[in-house]
């Protein structure tokens, strides 16, 4: 009898301990579950957080090409002779260069440079004894880097020196 009280004392003790961890296993199932759900949310505002980058990714560099925007409309609508018209649009490009500067955009350095192909791209080569053999003479389009990454190489033509003539 004694072995019947202490079968059903420890029957009982394990059935308590089963309930209890029972309600673990339920209670780790919700967090789990939560924790998922949390997970996807994250993961959802990431990506509309990535498109909103992306779709407005331009939007400080148009705020500040806006206002030369608006220089060139108005020199557009200038009367005057060639000069004022001309001080008007330096005074335009000025701006558009100073822009282009504060967003990390820099032009390539060419005339009397040595040619350097990972920046130029030559078009021609110039044969000439004023400038020596492999550097640029002249820039035709100018090259841009945009922090440290080339955007588009300058165009320029490359000195080669005369062939002497024998006779």
């Amino acid at each position: 009898m004694r072995t019947d009280k202490l079968d059903r004392a420890r029957c009982r003790r394990l059935k308590r301990e089963m309930e209890k961890l029972r309600k673990d296993i339920e209670k780790y199932k919700e967090l789990y579950l939560r924790a998922v759900a949390d997970l996807e949310n994250y993961k959802k505002l990431r990506e509309q957080e990535t498109r909103q980058l992306v779709e407005y990714a331009n939007e400080q560099l148009l705020r500040e090409l806006i206002p030369v925007l608006d220089h060139l409309q108005l020199a557009t609508q200038v009367k005057g002779d060639a000069d004022s018209i001309k001080k008007g649009v330096e005074m335009v490009l000025r701006d558009f260069i100073k822009v282009l500067e504060k967003f990390g955009v820099r032009r390539v350095e060419s005339e009397g440079k040595e040619f350097d192909p990972r920046f130029h791209e030559a078009i021609e080569q110039i044969e000439t004894d004023k400038t020596p053999d492999g550097y640029v003479v002249k820039e035709h389009q100018a090259g841009y880097i945009l922090k440290g990454k080339l955007i588009r190489p300058a165009r320029v033509s490359v000195a080669k020196s005369k062939e002497k003539k024998e006779g």
